[in-house]
């Protein structure tokens, strides 16, 4: 009897620290995973009165043994941070001190959220929400139970656990919040609760083994990149939806996406969906229509999205007008028709179409956006008839281009042909008065171009590495940018306009063929390493000259002799070949063996 007394006195002890609360029907599935390990003791129920006191209640051979745990009562911030930390841990022990798998699973099923104001981590609406960034990168929880009574589950509260396999969720909860399980790798199905009514914004962002979800029908708004980088291959929308956020389903295996009459498309942005086969609207959208797979606005005169995953050819219907951002990126079509009618091509409408090898652009067309063709590497001729405004990096990358007609253009945009390696024909309207940074750069094979009449500004690495051999530059070119021609190793003779003023840093650095280059009668300022590594054997400066920048011509070693005009020296930063000999007016020759860095020349001598 004493030793029963004893026993009895001993669990009631026991019971005033962890008090066992029976498994509900929706946790039985996580508890059968352990069968009788719970007679080691890696199953620990705990029972709060008040919140802020788990850490308390677990003794530190509980915290390296417990891989179930299960909370009743109120919790805040101070719990979870605890739960984070132990979630946390290097390893895990059984009864006898050997390593077992290091997870936890989580049952808050009759757990109580409490408000705090506490470093902003909860909402602020008592027990109606998990805290945001609650659990966070808990990197080892590898399930979790959700209180029964969650309305609401907060921004980024699961985000980054790459080892959970399982949420349940309470049929109570009507909103997730934004990144709420982003980045949750492992998760591969997930059942959202009926009743739910948003899904905010990357919830699912990156959970890249999750190939199953049910939405349910009460769902409203689905938020940008809500599954993006999800692996679902196919989807039911819910026929309420009314927002469909911009590239919701980006970079998944989705084959057929299935819009609902009243459903608006963010932006109508889909995002980049190569596996993407169809697109269908059902009957009564007042936002989209489709035809043959591929999806228009409501009247038909915007093309919107054309399913990457299509190939071979393809002719856009007559009554077009527009064709849509990213409307054929990353297609697989071969050849795509373009009616006379459209207007205008928008940014990254064929974006990375590694198929295309060719694409007519009626006369129609006055507008092509940025990166509209960027990366089309099999795209071989461009004319660009009636087209006015065209896109930063508009065919940057299209390494068969051989050809450019654009006799409308009014300025030739920053990357508009960087990298067009074959490129060797370029016709420009004579109006363009600038070609911006890159332009042509990386232009491997193009070794002869025109340049327009009324081109006043060539910017920053314009022709860099290109093949030119030959350059005019036209009389009222008054800057030639940064590497504006750097390593442009065909060019042999240069001759600067009159009225040129500046020649900026490295403009011809590296283009080792050139043996001569006039400066004109008008420049005055000349840019560090201008012509550096040249193969110039004389420089003449003109007496407009006011700055020269440092070490202009170094390594150039054919260069014997400089002539400055300038009466008054001008400004130089640094000599790169003090033994050259320099050439000044013969009254100014005193001023130039005063004036900083000219006096560091050897040979001083006057003009004749």
């Amino acid at each position: 009897m004493r030793i029963r007394h004893f026993f009895y006195v001993m669990v009631a002890l026991l019971l005033a620290i962890v008090t066992v609360v029976p498994a509900s029907s929706q946790s039985r599935a996580v508890r059968d995973r352990y069968g009788r390990s719970s007679t080691y003791g890696d199953v620990v129920e705990i029972r709060l009165h008040e919140s802020g006191t788990l850490e308390k209640k677990m003794t530190p051979e509980m915290q390296k043994r417990v891989r179930l745990l299960h909370i009743e009562g109120p919790m805040d911030y101070k719990d979870f941070k605890f739960i984070k930390k132990l979630c946390e841990r290097s390893r895990c022990e059984d009864s006898r001190g050997k390593s077992v798998d290091n997870y936890i699973d989580l049952e808050l099923e009759r757990a109580r959220i409490m408000s705090s104001g506490n470093g902003g981590l909860l909402g602020g609406h008592g027990d109606r929400d998990v805290l945001s960034d609650a659990l966070s990168y808990a990197s080892h929880l590898r399930s979790i139970l959700l209180p029964e009574r969650l309305k609401r589950i907060d921004s980024g509260a699961l985000r980054g656990c790459s080892h959970l396999e399982e949420v349940i969720m309470p049929t109570g909860v009507r909103t997730i919040g934004d990144d709420a399980f982003s980045g949750c790798s492992r998760l591969e199905y997930i059942t959202l609760p009926e009743g739910l009514e948003r899904i905010g914004s990357e919830c699912f962002n990156n959970c890249g083994d999750l190939k199953g979800i049910t939405i349910p029908q009460s769902v409203v708004e689905i938020g940008d990149k809500a599954f993006r980088g999800t692996g679902l291959k196919r989807v039911k929308l819910p026929y309420r939806l009314e927002v469909l956020g911009a590239k919701a389903f980006e970079n998944t295996p989705l084959t057929v996406l299935n819009i609902p009459a009243t459903t608006r498309i963010t932006n109508d942005d889909l995002g980049t969906m190569k596996k993407l086969e169809e697109i269908t609207v059902e009957n009564g959208s007042r936002y989209y229509t489709y035809e043959d797979g591929v999806l228009y606005d409501n009247t038909g005169a915007v093309l919107l999205r054309c399913p990457a995953a299509r190939s071979g050819a393809f002719d856009v219907p007559d009554g077009v007008e527009e064709i849509a951002w990213s409307a054929f990126s990353y297609s697989q079509l071969s050849s795509v028709r373009i009616p006379d009618g459209v207007t205008k091509i928008a940014a990254s409408a064929f974006n990375d179409c590694p198929q295309l090898r060719s694409v007519n652009i009626p006369a129609s067309v006055t507008t092509i956006g940025e990166y509209a063709f960027y990366g089309c590497s099999r795209l071989q001729r461009v004319d660009l008839a009636e087209v006015r405004k065209l896109g930063n990096k508009a065919f940057q990358d299209c390494k068969a281009l051989e050809s450019v007609v654009a006799n409308r253009l009014e300025n030739v945009p920053q990357s508009a042909f960087e990298s067009c390696s074959a490129l060797t024909s370029v016709e420009l309207s004579s109006r363009i008065t600038t070609i911006g940074e890159h332009a042509f750069k990386n232009c491997k094979e193009l070794s002869h171009i025109e340049l327009p009449s009324q081109l006043t500004t060539l910017c920053k690495e314009a022709f860099e590495n290109c093949a030119l051999t030959s350059l005019e530059l036209p009389d009222k070119v008054v800057t030639i940018g940064e590497r504006a021609f750097k390593n442009c190793k065909g060019l042999t003779h240069v001759s600067l306009p009159d009225g040129c003023l500046t020649l900026n840093k490295e403009a011809f650095r590296e283009c080792s063929s050139l043996v001569e280059i006039d400066l004109g009668t008008s420049l005055r300022h000349i840019g560090e390493h201008a012509l550096r590594e040249t193969a110039i054997t004389r420089l003449v400066l003109p007496e407009t000259v006011t700055e020269v920048g440092k070490k202009v011509a170094e390594k150039c070693k054919s260069l014997s002799r400089i002539e400055c005009h300038a009466i008054v020296p001008p400004k130089l930063d640094g000599v790169s070949d003090n033994k050259i000999e320099l050439y000044v007016p013969a009254v100014s020759v005193n001023a130039y063996h005063s004036a900083k860095n000219w006096k560091n020349f050897k040979n001083i001598l006057p003009l004749e």
